[in-house]
C-alpha cells in the first residue's frame, strides 16, 4: 500500500505468522500531511459524544474543571485493566486465577458515582458473572495478537486519520483474518454501530482486509453482539465515517482537540438523516 511508511509487526498466534501493517502517524506528519492531522477521529471521543447527545446543549466545562466520573466510567476503567492484565498472563496461569481476583485490584473502593450502595454491589456482581462467562467462551483462544494498544492509520480516500484502541484482537487457529473484541459496561446502539464501522475501515486501510468477525460484550445487559462483515460492509462503513468526517470542524477552524457543542449536535443530526435516507441494508448481526 504505497504512500505511507510501513511498520511491520510480526506476531505468532496458533502457529500462524501474521504480518500486520501499521501506518506511522508521526512519519506522515513530518511528510507534510497537516490536513490529515486536522481530521483525526478517535474512537473514545466519538463514543462519549454518541453516548451523551443531550448534555451537549450545555456549555462545555473549562479546562480547569475536572468532570465528575460517572459509575460507568469507573467500572469501565476497572474492567479494561482487568481484561488487559488477565490476557497478559500465560495460558496456564489464566486457568488458575479467576477473573474476580484480577478485577478486585482495580475495582472502585468507594461508592461515589453509583446510585446507591446496593447499586454498587449489584454492578460488581454483574461484572464478575459476565466477565467469567466471556472468558469461558474464549477458552479456546490462546494469546491475543493485539492487547489494549492504540493504533492509528491514514485513510487517504477520506483525507483523515483514524485512531482506535483495540482491547483484544485474536487470530484463531485456521483463520486468516482477525477476531476483534470489545468489552462495554453498558450497551449503546449508536456506539456499537460506530465501532463496527470504524473497525471495518481501519482494518481495510491498515491490514489490507476486513476483520473476520467483531464481537462486542455488553456486560450489564449480558449480551454478546457478533458481526460478520459482508460484501457491502466496507462501502457502508466508508460512507458512515465520511459522514462523521464532514461533521467535524476543519483544522483551521478548530479551537481545541475536542468536538464543540455545535459539532456534536450536528453529528447526531447527520447520523439520523443518513439512516432515514439510506437504502435498506442487511446486517449480519448474531445475538
Amino acid at each position: 500500500m504505497p504512500g505511507f511508511w510501513q511498520t511491520f509487526c510480526c506476531c505468532r498466534c496458533a502457529g500462524v505468522l501474521i504480518e500486520m501493517l501499521q501506518r506511522d502517524f508521526h512519519a506522515s506528519m513530518t511528510a507534510g500531511s497537516s490536513e490529515l492531522h486536522g481530521r483525526l477521529l478517535e474512537d473514545y471521543k466519538l463514543e462519549e459524544m454518541l453516548r451523551s447527545p443531550y448534555r451537549f446543549i450545555r456549555p462545555e466545562p473549562s479546562a480547569a474543571q475536572r468532570p465528575v466520573l460517572e459509575w460507568r466510567h469507573r467500572v469501565q476503567y476497572a474492567v479494561s485493566h482487568a481484561i488487559n492484565h488477565f490476557y497478559s498472563m500465560d495460558l496456564d496461569v489464566r486457568k488458575e486465577i479467576p477473573i474476580q481476583y484480577v478485577l478486585e485490584k482495580w475495582w472502585p473502593r468507594k461508592t461515589d458515582g453509583f446510585d446507591s450502595v446496593l447499586h454498587y454491589w449489584d454492578v460488581k456482581h454483574k461484572m464478575i458473572d459476565e466477565l467469567s462467562l466471556a472468558i469461558a467462551a474464549n477458552d479456546d483462544l490462546k494469546r491475543p495478537v493485539i492487547l489494549f494498544e492504540q493504533w492509528k492509520t491514514e485513510v487517504p480516500s477520506l483525507q483523515m486519520v483514524l485512531s482506535i484502541i483495540f482491547q483484544t484482537a485474536w487470530q484463531p487457529e485456521g483463520w486468516d483474518k482477525l477476531l476483534i473484541q470489545k468489552y462495554m459496561v453498558v450497551h449503546d446502539a449508536n456506539v456499537v454501530e460506530a465501532f463496527q464501522h470504524m473497525v471495518n475501515v481501519f482494518c481495510w486501510e491498515a491490514f489490507g482486509r476486513l476483520p473476520g468477525m467483531i464481537e462486542i460484550y455488553c456486560l450489564m445487559e449480558g449480551r454478546k453482539i457478533r458481526y460478520i462483515p459482508g460484501r457491502q460492509s466496507l462501502q457502508r462503513s466508508m460512507d458512515y465515517i465520511r459522514l462523521i468526517r464532514d461533521s467535524m470542524p476543519k483544522a483551521e477552524k478548530q479551537v481545541s482537540e475536542h468536538f464543540t457543542a455545535k459539532d456534536k449536535i450536528r453529528v447526531h443530526e447527520e447520523v439520523d438523516r443518513w439512516r432515514s435516507e439510506g437504502a435498506k441494508h442487511q446486517k449480519t448481526w448474531l445475538m
